[in-house]
Order: C-alpha cells, then structure tokens, then sequence
C-alpha cells in the first residue's frame, strides 16, 4: 500500500508539473504574439507617416530618406521595442524577433520546442500589424523592406548580419547577464534598434528581424531576394553568439572589476589590493 500511494504521488506531481509547463509556454507564446503585435504596429505606423511625408525631392548624397524621416522611422522602431521589451520582459522575455529567439536558443536561455512554437506567434503577430496598418492609415503599405539602388544581395546580406549582431549583443550583455540594472535592459536593446534604423535604413530598410520583413511582404509580395531578411538576421545572430561566448570563456568581469557596484564610497576610497582594511584604514 505505501508504495501504490507513493507511486500515485508521483504521477500526480508529474501530471501537475507537465500542465504548470504547458501553461508556461502557452503563456508565453500569447505574449509574443501581442509584443510583436504591438511592438511592430507602433512602428509601421511611424515609419508610414514619416515615409509618406518623406519630400519627393530628395537627392541629398542620393539618400531614399530625409535625416529627419530617417529619425522619425529610427525614433519609432527603437521606442516602440523598449516600451513592449519592458512590458513583455518578465512575462516572455520580450523576443519579438525570431533572430533574438535563435539567439536565446544558443545560449540556451530557450528551449529549441519552445522556440519552435514562439516563431509562428512573432510571424502572425507581424502579419497582424501588418493588416491593421493598411486598414487604419490611407495609401498603399509602404514598410516593406527592400534594397535600395545600388546596393547588392550580398552587400544588403551582410548588412542585415552586422546589424543583427549590434542588437543581439545588447540582448545578451543587457538582459541575459544579470546585473543591477538588467531592469533597464530594454532601453539599452531599444537603442540598439534605434542605431541599427540609423545606419540601415536607406540601404536594406532594416529588418534585423525575420518577422518584421514577413508581415509587410504576405500583404504587398515578395521580393526575389527576401530570403535575405532571414538568413542574414540569422547569421548575425549567430555571429553574436560567438563574441558573445568568447568574451564569457574569458571571463570577462575579472578584467574590469567593480563595474557593477554601487557602493561609490568603496570603488573610489579603497586602493587596489586593500579591500580587507576596515573603513577607518581606507580614509
């Protein structure tokens, strides 16, 4: 008898951990698709208002963009991903981007099922934005990314590969090291995106990000180069991964000690070397 109880105990415990973790990843699967949901919206809606306003005439340097339209776009795509990062980070972690995701799969922050189920909800999240920018605001869908003139595949590839890797790095540094002020990690990976829109935009439109570039291209088409949204997103998160874990097999906080600590006092009074003098040998 103990052992038929014991026996039950166990499944029920079992049966009662698989529903939590179901639960868990349903959760987080919901709130992924509403970040990227929102996330992508806010910044399609700015991005169409300043392309739209954008002056026909501009021939600055052969530029596609006015500065002040490239800031608008950049201002709004960097915003909108700190304000949902910080919604979404404790319920999610704030991926929105199947490029992040990979990432986090890499340091195994994510499970490869978990990510597998978190790729379609970022992919109709951006389809969903997509829609609803085109039904809300007047004209044609103008966010699609696309290379400018002039610009190669290859060339638009790496772009997207360094520029992912920038954002990637401060996903990894800000938020996946903890530290005290990881809360503040989403306005850090905001302006990364933002920095990304400023050096990328005139020349691929920025993806960084797989989903972003699918939504807009289910409703307006596809280019013949869209793989290039994807593969080079991935390639640079990959390519961060490995700066990422270089930096970590050194291990990096032994070179600059201190960095994380906000006893002001101690980091500026105590010389090097004498950390077990008591405060009244330090003055």
């Amino acid at each position: 008898m103990p052992g038929t109880v014991a026996r039950r105990y166990v499944q029920v415990n079992q049966s009662t951990s698989e529903t939590s973790s179901t639960r868990n990843t349903l959760v987080v699967v919901a709130a992924e698709f509403c970040g990227t949901f929102t996330f992508l919206l806010l910044s399609f809606i700015g991005a169409q208002t300043a392309i739209v306003n954008n002056s026909p005439g501009n021939t600055n340097s052969g530029a596609i963009l006015l500065p002040s339209s490239l800031f608008y776009i950049a201002a709004s795509f960097g915003s909108a991903l700190a304000a949902n990062v910080w919604i979404f980070y404790r319920v999610s972690g704030g991926m929105f981007n199947p490029a992040v995701t990979l990432a986090l799969v890499l340091a195994k922050q994510v499970t490869p099922l978990c990510a597998l189920l978190i790729l379609p909800a970022q992919l109709v999240g951006s389809i969903a934005a997509s829609a609803v920018v085109l039904g809300l605001l007047p004209g044609p869908l103008r966010v699609a990314n696309s290379l400018s003139s002039g610009i190669n595949v290859a060339q638009g590839l790496f772009l997207e590969m360094f520029l992912t890797a920038q954002l990637v790095l401060a996903v990894y540094f800000l938020a996946v090291e903890k530290h005290r002020a990881t809360y503040l990690a989403p306005v850090g990976i905001g302006i990364a995106l933002f920095i990304a829109h400023m050096a990328g935009t005139d020349y691929t439109g920025t993806s960084v990000n797989p989903a972003r570039s699918f939504g807009p291209a289910v409703l307006t088409g596809f280019v013949s180069y869209h793989w290039i949204f994807w593969l080079g997103p991935f390639l640079g998160a990959v390519l961060a991964f490995g700066v990422y874990s270089f930096f970590k097999w050194l291990d990096y906080s032994a070179a600059n000690p201190g960095q994380d600590d906000d006893d002001i006092e101690r980091v500026i009074m105590v010389p090097p070397g004498s950390e077990s003098q008591g405060p009244s040998e330090t003055r």
